[in-house]
């Protein structure tokens, strides 16, 4: 077996784990909130995931790797919208709607990376995304309302806002590595996460003494205490550690195809569950899925026609 067949089993690996851990996290997040309010939770995820990831980069590429280099503050700017900004308004906004629905709003993200290129660079994109794009926008309709424009006002609105809103804190985040240009992954990762913390600790003890959020009780903990464990390790330390290395292996353009799969899985979970989706919200989400679907293999077309 070549090297590249050998990188490419193990990339496929990967990014299926990734899916399975990242399709059930939305699900698991919805029940831990019942024990657990969005600050606190937040706080345990990331402060956890941290550590793990501070003990990695130092075996990886020694002490030295946690120095900024003069980039302190670029760093928590981008910490504390990737972790603090959209891990509260993530879970508040999954507080409001439904995990399969979340789920859909954060697929639209690589929508926001070729809309925030166009803005950056003025360079419109081909007419083959910009038509997906289109797609995509008008599948989420059918997702959001399932033919119930009332949906668009409410409770809903509000969740599916802050679910929005999170998943342009982690497109701007994503987009911030770019900034980092000699940082391995892992070191960007670590620290913008460990100094992003210093943020999700500033928004606990504010929300918690304006009386939005309170401590969660030991016995609720305890209730909870498998949802906690997935959403800790597995969610915030080993889905972004597959991550890392499916990219690797695979490149960012298969990844990305892989990961448009994750709310399928969540989708799945959700019927599996009891809950039965209308079949205009089912074929919103087939639609989206398609549309981002082909975009992502028409722009790994692209890349290969230039590099050929």
């Amino acid at each position: 077996m070549t090297p590249e067949h050998r990188n490419h089993r193990r990339g496929t690996l990967y990014m299926l784990l990734v899916i399975a851990i990242w399709g059930g996290f939305l699900p698991v997040g919805k029940s831990a909130l019942q024990a657990v309010d969005p600050y606190w939770l937040t706080a345990m995820r990331f402060s956890t995931a941290a550590l793990v990831f501070i003990g990695l980069l130092w075996v990886r590429e020694g002490r030295a790797a946690l120095r900024t280099e003069g980039q302190f503050w670029k760093i928590v700017l981008f910490g504390t919208l990737g972790f603090a900004g959209f891990g509260v308004c993530l879970f508040e906004g999954l507080k409001l709607t439904r995990p399969e629905i979340s789920g859909m709003i954060l697929a639209l993200g690589p929508i926001q990376v070729a809309l925030f290129q166009w803005w950056r660079t003025h360079r419109r994109p081909d007419n083959f995304t910009l038509g997906a794009i289109a797609l995509a926008l008008f599948g989420e309709l059918f997702v959001i309302t399932a033919g119930d424009v009332t949906r668009l006002t409410g409770g809903d609105a509000l969740g599916n806002g802050l679910v929005f809103l999170a998943s342009l804190f982690w497109t701007a985040y994503t987009l911030g590595g770019q900034q980092f240009p000699g940082w391995s992954p892992v070191r960007y990762t670590t620290l913008s996460c460990s100094l992003g913390c210093f943020a999700i600790l500033v928004a606990v003890a504010i929300a918690t003494l304006a009386g939005h959020s309170q401590p969660p009780t030991t016995t609720k903990m305890l209730e909870v205490w498998p949802q906690l464990a997935f959403l800790i390790l597995f969610a915030s330390v080993f889905g972004i550690l597959f991550w890392n290395m499916g990219v690797a292996k695979l490149g960012p353009l298969n990844a990305g195809l892989f990961a448009n799969f994750t709310p399928v899985i969540t989708y799945l979970i959700a019927i599996y569950q009891g809950r039965r989706p209308a079949a205009i919200e089912l074929m919103g989400a087939a639609i989206v899925l398609v549309a981002l679907i082909a975009n992502n293999r028409h722009q790994y077309a692209k890349v290969h026609r230039i590099e050929g």
